[in-house]
């Protein structure tokens, strides 16, 4: 029974993080509420801070997903570099929550309690993670290589969605504070990306089955 979990969450982490640290609620919430519950919990930010705390909320969403990526551990890692990688996601991904949860205390124009996506965009990412699931699933509680790409290629399609939203938001970013969490933040994850890929590149992609090429 408690295999079984463990297998479906890990399962349900893994398909977030290829449909790009994907928002994995269950059932969108009704069509129309959005824009109404957005403007409601944020009344008195303006067009831009609305905007910027719609991304701010995102982040945080997504680094706490990344911050529970250590559960990845359960199942049989045999190479100590994805240890190594799977624990340095975790470690930004908390480090990145704690920070917001800071930010959002001490600039109360910053939120990271609100729902941004369109109904349709939450559908389709919802999709996403449904298809990305019944890939993954196989690989669940197997271990080796196999599940180790597997691991690692979610985390290079969540860590550059990631990464590009940062961007993004430290161009639009005023307050000089923030931007510079903002690209520091993207700085991070940028060392994530390179880490992943080059892992991916030197140990995965040439032969998943064995020793990589010369």
């Amino acid at each position: 029974m408690r295999n079984s979990l463990r297998r479906t969450v890990f399962t349900c982490l893994l398909a977030g993080l290829a449909a790009g640290c994907a928002n994995l609620e269950k059932e969108p919430k009704q069509p129309g509420a959005k824009t109404e519950t957005e403007h409601a919990k944020a009344p008195d930010l303006s067009k831009q801070r609305l905007m910027l705390s719609e991304g701010y909320s995102m982040l945080y969403k997504d680094a706490n997903n990344l911050d529970l990526t250590e559960l990845i551990l359960y199942v049989k890692v045999e190479s100590e570099a994805v240890d190594k990688v799977v624990s340095a996601v975790a470690e930004v991904g908390g480090q990145v929550k704690k920070d917001l949860e800071r930010i959002a205390r001490d600039y109360p124009g910053v939120r990271i309690d609100l729902d941004p996506l369109p109904e349709m965009e939450k559908r389709k990412r919802a999709a996403i993670s449904k298809d990305r699931a019944r890939y993954f699933a196989p690989v669940i509680g197997h271990g080796g290589r196999e599940y180790e790409r597997t691991v690692l290629i979610g985390f290079a399609n969540g860590i550059n969605h990631e990464r590009h939203l940062c961007q993004v938001m430290a161009e639009a970013e005023p307050d000089a504070g923030l931007k510079k969490f903002l690209l520091d933040a993207e700085k991070r994850y940028d060392g994530l990306y390179d880490r992943v890929t080059a892992l991916l590149d030197k140990e995965y992609f040439k032969n998943p089955n064995g020793k990589t090429g010369d």
